[in-house]
């Protein structure tokens, strides 16, 4: 076992973060209360060159962590949604142009919805039991939180979880 143990494994930070969500999480904790500087820009005009000090990343600049798109349909008429998937998120979401379109039932709700990246999105509903077919063929329940404006449909970690469902990148 101690030879196992001291066995190297060469992974990328993508498949850490697929394996651990915990660690995404611990990723982004820690990187909210240190400075960054990036040093990668340049400009054509030396005097138009920014300094170090103007380069440090915005707490409004931090992002989700998706993992792809899928193609599903949605609800009883079968409407096809792209999704994106998002390990990292708390909820479903669905616009509310999408869900006019898929003929959902809406149970209404008026909340606010403060993203990571600190805006603010509002939730006029939610869409419960709504059956999901998946790639696969496979037919599931799932609550989407229904969004107004522009937002993209998210499977988010109480889908996967609630459903037993794992991700795995091939390349």
């Amino acid at each position: 076992m101690e030879k196992v143990m001291d066995q190297k494994i060469n992974l990328t930070l993508e498949e850490i973060v697929t394996i651990s969500p915990k660690f995404m999480q611990k990723l982004k904790f820690l990187s909210d209360k240190e400075r960054k500087y990036l040093m990668c820009l340049k400009a054509s005009n030396s005097q138009e060159q920014p300094t170090t000090q103007e380069l440090i990343i915005q707490d409004k600049m931090n992002y989700s962590c998706p993992v792809g798109m899928l193609e599903v349909s949605v609800g009883q008429e079968g409407q096809i949604v792209n999704t994106l998937v998002d390990t990292g998120s708390e909820l479903c979401i669905i616009p509310e142009v999408e869900l006019i379109k898929a003929r959902l039932p809406i149970r209404v709700l008026n909340r606010r919805l403060r993203g990571i990246g600190g805006h603010s999105t509002a939730i006029v509903g939610l869409s419960e039991n709504t059956i999901l077919v998946l790639p696969s063929g496979d037919e599931r329940m799932i609550h989407f939180f229904v969004a107004r404006g522009l937002v993209h449909t998210v499977i988010g970690r109480p889908f996967l979880a609630d459903n037993g469902i794992r991700l795995e990148h091939s390349q």
